[in-house]
């Protein structure tokens, strides 16, 4: 037996020496266990008997029936057989279901289901999922895609895998960790043309009302085929191939979003974000994950401006990732930004001094809206917008409504309300509010003669005109004279004798205007009381 095993050996000595050309790289190492030779090693883990002989040349094994235990064999990956692999779902979010090839059933797709060759997996208009293969490279599906795994193989039990899958329409992102070993493989096709890769990260869309696929390129390098043709696309290029037309040249991706100016607090729901235009962008994609691994999208939307319009999360630390795309629809690098959500509870609506109106001193009154749920408010005034050096900060406040206890100076104020609420939780401020406050005109004792009756008041703020108004009624429908004067004062003619009411309110430089002061009542005495009657008639005044 002894005798014909060697005689083997020598026939195919030769054959075995111009065989073995592989490299480190492309062999799986192989941990001998008790009782294995060379024989049940190929029966197990190659895919034809006569590699024993080549197996026993690379490993330099003088006794190819007795192996010692622990004794590290070097495989070439190409001998080894193809096992069936799995893709594992790390995660699927909205409307996004399979066809299993082995039942022909449509399910729903669920976190850790496994998927194999022949499956199909279908994305809606909210869901995206991401699933990983058997060597950790993994693979976002996005909304409104179909994905099937054409072939999902092993070379033995190692971790290269042959990958081949077809997107039919819409998008996914790669990313592939290097391959080695011959025969490994990571190629997306698409009905126009195919991407195969061997370590990278990358991006692929079909679209296929135009017929056009779309490749980009963050790391690495992509070999992409199509209308006969096959380039190599590298690290930051991006290229598309259109059914019957040549692959476009590769062109440089547009740059990333600045992102450095938004906030790293966002307290408002739904989530609006604004960043500077990109130049030869024609739209934007944003994209909003828990974390950085981006394997669920908890947003992923497209808009023509740099604004993301994003949804109504729950509180909660986010990633952002946004790019622009170009006029051909090659969507550009990515601008990251990590932010925290605190948006609850809801602040309130601000109802009185209405914004940028004017109050006087005597009538200045806070009110606000009152949330569900809220316990107290947290209530602040200020003379800067931002709040630096707030001149009320009265937490605690139970009610929905507040009335400063000391004097304020007339000028432009700003103010806000939060909310905490029964559990304790505080939230947000409102967005700022401003009004300014208006000194109440004080009306001095008119002079009075004969003809004409002149009546002076405080003076307000510098640059502001006044409307005065006198009336014979208190809702001022039969107004006697009404004028708009610069200085604090204003003679108008005598009026008939008896009661009448004047009101005077502030007008500011651009034309706005204030609110009335309080309505005073004078009492004009008949003109044959003159001059007796003026001593009446400025007692009454007095007594408004």
């Amino acid at each position: 037996m002894g005798a014909i095993k060697a005689c083997a050996v020598a026939c195919v000595i030769a054959l075995a020496l111009l065989g073995v050309q592989t490299v480190r790289a492309q062999e799986w190492l192989y941990t001998v266990r008790p009782g294995d030779n060379l024989w049940n090693i190929t029966a197990e883990h190659l895919t034809r008997m006569d590699y024993w002989p080549r197996l026993q040349v690379l490993n330099q094994v003088s006794d190819p029936e007795n192996l010692p235990p622990g004794m590290k064999l070097r495989i070439p990956i190409a001998w080894l057989k193809r096992l069936p692999a799995t893709a594992q779902v790390l995660s699927a979010h909205g409307e996004i279901q399979a066809v299993i090839a082995a039942t022909s059933q449509t399910v729903a797709l669920k976190t850790g289901q496994l998927l194999e060759s022949g499956d199909t997996v279908l994305t809606g208009e909210d869901g995206n999922a991401t699933l990983e293969f058997g060597d950790g490279s993994r693979l976002l599906v996005q909304a409104n895609s179909q994905l099937n795994l054409k072939s999902l193989n092993a070379y033995g039990r190692t971790n290269v895998m042959d990958t081949l899958l077809q997107l039919v329409r819409g998008r996914v992102d790669n990313q592939v960790v290097p391959r080695s070993g011959a025969g490994a493989r990571y190629e997306v096709s698409t009905p126009v043309a195919t991407s195969a890769v061997r370590g990278t990260r990358y991006r692929l869309g079909m679209e296929t009302g135009t017929a056009t696929a779309r490749t980009e390129v963050l790391e690495g390098s992509v070999s992409f085929r199509g209308g006969g043709k096959t380039q190599a696309v590298a690290k930051g290029l991006g290229s598309l191939a259109t059914a019957d037309k040549p692959l476009s040249l590769p062109v440089p991706l547009l740059a990333p979003p600045n992102a450095a100016a938004l906030p790293p607090v966002v307290t408002r729901v739904p989530i609006q974000l604004a960043l500077p235009a990109v130049k030869g962008a024609v739209a934007y994609r944003a994209q909003i994950a828990p974390d950085d691994r981006f394997e669920t999208l908890l947003f992923d939307g497209v808009s023509p401006s740099p604004a993301v319009r994003g949804p109504d999360l729950p509180d909660g630390d986010y990633l952002l990732r946004v790019r622009g795309i170009d006029a051909k629809g090659l969507e550009g690098r990515d601008a990251h930004h990590r932010f925290r959500l605190h948006a609850r509870p809801v602040p309130p609506f601000l109802i009185e001094p209405a914004h940028q109106g004017a109050v006087l001193e005597k009538s200045l009154v806070f009110k606000w809206s009152e949330p569900e749920n809220a316990a107290s408010y947290h209530f602040q005034l200020a003379e800067d917008e931002g709040f630096a050096a707030p001149l009320l900060d009265l937490a605690g406040q139970t009610r929905a409504t507040l009335t400063p206890e000391r004097p304020l100076e007339p000028r432009v104020y700003y103010w806000r309300v939060a909310v905490r609420d029964s559990s304790g939780r505080d939230g947000p401020f409102s967005d700022p509010q401003s009004f300014k406050l208006q000194p109440t005109p004080k009306l001095q004792p008119p002079e009075v003669t004969a003809d004409s009756m002149t009546f002076r008041w405080s003076a307000g703020l510098p640059g502001q005109r006044y409307q005065f108004q006198i009336a014979k009624d208190a809702d001022f429908e039969e107004i006697v004279a009404s004028a708009e004067v610069s200085e604090p004062q204003l003679s108008i003619r005598r009026p008939d004798s008896g009661f009448h009411y004047l009101r005077i309110r502030s007008i500011e430089p651009d034309g706005s205007a204030g609110p009335y002061g309080p309505v005073q009542r004078i009492d004009v005495p008949p003109a044959s009381y003159w001059p007796v009657g003026l001593v009446v008639f400025l007692t009454l005044v007095l007594a408004l």
